[in-house]
């Protein structure tokens, strides 16, 4: 008994350290980094008003930033009280007409001294079911919306990844 509680130990051990990501910090934009785990790679293809992304065609995993000046957004007449107001005026009109949209509930929260709003947006087109992670992030000169995805079946392997990524910005 005791030999099989050490390799079912030992096999946890293992398992824990193939399947987990090291993350790095990136630079993105003028003024933040965000950590990105180091199995994926920076592209250019994804968003053409992204700051920032990276991308794994194998684990179909993909990461974005578009960052909003606040003081760029005033020039517009455009002012968000919080994240959340931001993050609703962004999921107002994403994605409104594709099939199956299904929206999570704003969750807020704060990390590295910057609010937070998140939700989880999971849809079906021609080509698949898809799941997307959408965080928006307010620093004292800047929002931000951070954008990671993945096919469905990809969700509860790279959920973890996508909010630790989320949390992570510093400017």
């Amino acid at each position: 008994m005791k030999r099989f509680i050490f390799i079912s130990i030992l096999f946890s051990a293992i398992a824990v350290n193939l399947f987990s990501a090291s993350f790095s910090p990136q630079k993105g934009g003028n003024c933040y980094t965000l950590d990105i785990p180091d199995y994926m790679t920076r592209t250019f293809q994804l968003n053409d008003a992204a700051s920032l992304q990276y991308q794994n065609i194998n684990k179909e995993a993909y990461c974005i930033v578009i960052e909003d000046s606040k003081e760029h957004l005033s020039t517009l007449g455009i002012k968000f009280v919080d994240t959340k107001d931001f993050l609703d005026n962004f999921l107002s009109s994403y994605m409104v007409d594709v099939a199956d949209r299904k929206v999570s509930k704003n969750v807020n929260f704060k990390s590295n001294g910057n609010s937070h709003s998140q939700a989880e947006l999971s849809w079906s087109n021609d080509d698949g079911s898809y799941y997307m992670l959408i965080t928006s992030v307010e620093t004292k000169y800047y929002f931000y919306k951070i954008l990671c995805w993945t096919i469905a079946e990809n969700k509860e392997l790279l959920k973890d990844d996508f909010i630790k990524i989320s949390k992570s910005l510093k400017d």
